[in-house]
């Protein structure tokens, strides 16, 4: 059977509003990746294929593990979110009932611990990895390697002897037969290809030993780029972000931004220069002595300078500037190229290490000629950048949170537009620009209300950018304070960064159209349980506060009106008919009917191109609290909305249904109102019927033969039940509901 009209608007509608949805979620396809470059630092890391394999046995890779041990446990040093649950066992199948850690696969746990070695955040040299709850996920993702690996018995001691096969005859095709038969989904494809991309990076720098190296690369780049889109693609539709998630994360960026703000625009303050590198850091003058002095006396509470001071001077590492220091100290030192021989070389030719050592048998101290020597400042300054970032990340999650605002607008966000109303202590105020639905060039500026917690995290953003916006000539909010200094920040670099950060706390991925679900999903179905988590989102006494301003956000009327198309497509399709024919009925048909005659906006009629009209009519819909529809008995709509999720039994009505404020009646209503009238009306005449029974089947053949008469006029019903009805039908008699002059005789 085809589609009617009424069917096939719903159905372009629906595709519409999808449309205008989906334009909104920016694909990552070439992903803008803020590098992070280091200014004249000097700094090591292990190359694992220069030191003996029993040395690095008791190589530390957190504080509760060594390398050799089967057990790799962050729980000390991972996420604040989810510290408890960062760690990560060797003891993984790499084939049916075969375990890593099994002897014949000793070589092949060597090389993926290598290659974990170098995904752990003090040794990523090759990877972008701050979070020990990243390098978890990472190791989770180099099972597939390993799998990949043991089906062709590379690496493993099959004779037991100690000797094995390495990848001298790996091709490109074992790769791509092994995505193709083994790894069904496009995100394991992306992910096992990153392994991969890793393994062969640390074979070209060396730092693995020639064994264990991959000498070609199995992925150019189109192909690698291929896989991230597509794993991209089909990471399905963006759901609203879980509430466990909202739990945790939300009071993490309050926290954040209320008690850790003040010190870390402190410590911003005193390390912009060094922080920002590149040009800017040319013409500044800095010096790490002063400013590790400035952040000593600070007291800083989030930022404890004694876990940086060198215990092992071995492990020194300096920049340009004290390298030239120290090695100035010591050519000047009385005592040398005195007495010992081994002073007589040219300081300036000699090794790092060997300047630090000649300097202690000088008995110099270090902190004499710069106390930044004897400091870490490389990690000082990664440590300032992650306070910074945290920061920053906070901010944002809050002002997305509170406003639904798109990538895009997050993007345009201008400094100096959140303000606080004049005479109030609690009242304020965003402006945000948007181009989604605008009809002009510059976009159109929508003001929105805001609880304090995002007037906050606004103010914290400006201080965090002031100099790199006068730096960039920009007034954006979004603005790199960081690497890529004064740098404005793309929209698809927002979603980025924010899924770097989600991975590094080890929390769900979260897309920042996600944010504007997550609000469309309190709005529509206003679940009791949520508010009090929606409560801490909006900082608000109630959800009724909290509603009265949602549905004012910016893009809520395309995610409210698809949600109940989608939700209501043959019911809204029926309702459509019934009112562009004028055969509805039931007092919410009679509303509906009065909202849809008296409404400005509902212009266009419902003919052959109606579709305009559809959209209107959703609206008034929606103007009147309408969400969620139902069908109940005698065919009709019911359109009463319960409290949300949590009404999950199937749709039922205690109510009476004929004579009730949200029941809707058409066409389809006709054969059962006719069929109770006659019914009750033979039940009445029954000789045993009771007096009660009798008052109510009266009442009953009352309130249908209104509806009947609404439906279908009185004509028809004194057609249908001429025995029922007499002239001053629906003056006395029929509840106040009818509109017309007739009564009925029952």
């Amino acid at each position: 059977m085809g589609k009617n009209l009424y069917d096939l608007a719903i159905d372009q509608i629906t595709e519409k509003y999808k449309a205008e949805l989906m334009d909104e979620v920016i694909k990552d396809v070439n992903p803008q990746f803020e590098e992070e470059k280091i200014d004249e630092m000097s700094f090591n890391f292990y190359s694992l294929s220069d030191i003996p394999f029993d040395k690095i046995q008791d190589f530390k890779v957190s504080k509760l593990s060594t390398y050799k041990d089967i057990l790799w446990d962050w729980r000390q040093e991972g996420s604040q979110i989810y510290k408890d649950d960062c760690f990560f066992s060797w003891d993984k199948e790499v084939s049916e009932g075969v375990s890593l850690i099994a002897n014949e696969n000793k070589y092949l746990c060597r090389l993926l611990k290598m290659i974990a070695f170098y995904s752990l955040p003090q040794n990523a040299c090759l990877q972008n990895v701050k979070s020990f709850n990243t390098s978890k996920a990472i190791l989770k993702q180099l099972q597939s390697l390993g799998k990949f690996l043991y089906k062709h018995r590379l690496f493993i001691d099959i004779q037991g002897n100690g000797s094995f096969t390495n990848t001298v005859y790996l091709t490109k095709e074992h790769f791509t037969d092994f995505i193709k038969n083994d790894l069904k989904e496009p995100g394991a494809v992306y992910n096992f290809a990153k392994q991969v991309k890793h393994w062969a990076g640390l074979s070209k720098s060396k730092l693995i030993p020639v064994d264990y190296r991959l000498n070609f690369e199995p992925f150019d780049a189109d192909m690698y780029s291929k896989m991230a889109k597509e794993a991209e693609d089909n990471k399905g539709e963006y759901l609203p972000i879980s509430i466990d998630t909202l739990s945790e994360l939300v009071p993490y960026c309050i926290e954040n931004i209320e008690k850790k703000s003040a010190e870390v625009l402190k410590i911003y303050s005193i390390l912009w220069p060094v922080i920002a590198g590149g040009d800017n850091a040319k013409i500044q003058s800095f010096e790490w002595g002063k400013a590790i002095y400035n952040l000593l006396n600070m007291d800083l509470k989030i930022l404890d300078l004694q876990i940086f001071k060198f215990t092992d001077y071995s492990q020194v590492t300096m920049s340009r500037d004290l390298n030239n220091k120290l090695r100035t100290a010591v050519k000047n030192h009385p005592e040398w190229n005195k007495h010992n021989s081994i002073y007589t070389s040219n300081i300036w030719k000699l090794k790092h290490s060997e300047v630090i050592n000649i300097a202690l048998e000088l008995e110099i101290e270090l902190e004499s000629i710069d106390i930044a020597i004897v400091y870490d400042v490389f990690k000082i300054k990664i440590k300032a950048m992650e306070l910074v970032t945290e920061l920053r990340n906070s901010c944002v999650v809050i002002l997305f949170l509170v406003t639904g605002m798109r990538n895009s607008e997050m993007y345009l966000l201008e400094a100096g537009n959140c303000w606080q109303v004049k005479g109030s202590e609690d009242d304020f105020r965003i402006r945000i620009t948007i181009f989604k639905t605008s009809e002009g060039s510059t976009g159109d500026p929508i003001v929105l209300p805001v609880p304090a917690i995002a007037y906050k995290a606004f103010k914290c953003l400006e201080a965090l950018t002031e100099k790199a916006r006068i730096w960039g000539k920009s007034k954006k909010l979004m603005v790199s304070s960081t690497t890529n200094f004064g740098k404005e920040i793309l929209a698809r670099s927002i979603n980025q960064f924010l899924g770097r950060w989600c991975e590094d706390l080890g929390i769900e991925h979260i897309h920042p159209h996600q944010f504007r679900k997550t609000i469309a999903m309190f709005a529509i179905y206003q679940n009791p349980n949520n508010i009090s988590v929606i409560r801490r989102l909006f900082s608000h006494k109630s959800l009724a506060m909290t509603l009265s301003y949602i549905v004012k956000m910016p893009g809520m009327a395309e995610e409210m009106k698809l949600a109940v198309i989608e939700r209501n497509k043959e019911l809204l399709s029926e309702l459509l008919e019934a009112l562009d024919k004028k055969c509805i009925a039931g007092v919410a048909g009679n509303r509906i009917k009065r909202l849809v005659e008296e409404s400005t906006i509902f212009k266009a009629k419902l003919n052959d191109d109606g579709w305009e009209g559809l959209e209107q009519y959703i609206q008034i819909l929606l103007q009147d609290g309408l969400n969620i529809l139902h069908r109940t008995s005698f065919g009709a709509i019911c359109t009463n909305t319960h409290s949300g999720l949590v009404h999950l039994a199937p749709e039922s009505c205690n109510c009476n249904v004929t004579d009730c404020n949200w029941s809707v009646f058409t066409v389809k209503s006709v054969e059962d109102l006719e069929d109770t009238i006659n019914f009750h009306a033979n039940f009445i005449k029954d000789d045993y019927c009771s007096e009660s029974q009798k008052r109510f089947s009266n009442k009953t053949i009352r309130d249908c033969i209104e509806r009947l008469y609404e439906l279908k006029g009185i004509d028809y019903v004194k057609w249908c039940f001429p025995d029922l009805v007499s002239e001053n039908f629906l003056t006395s008699e029929a509840g106040g509901h009818n509109r017309g002059e007739q009564n009925i005789k029952a």
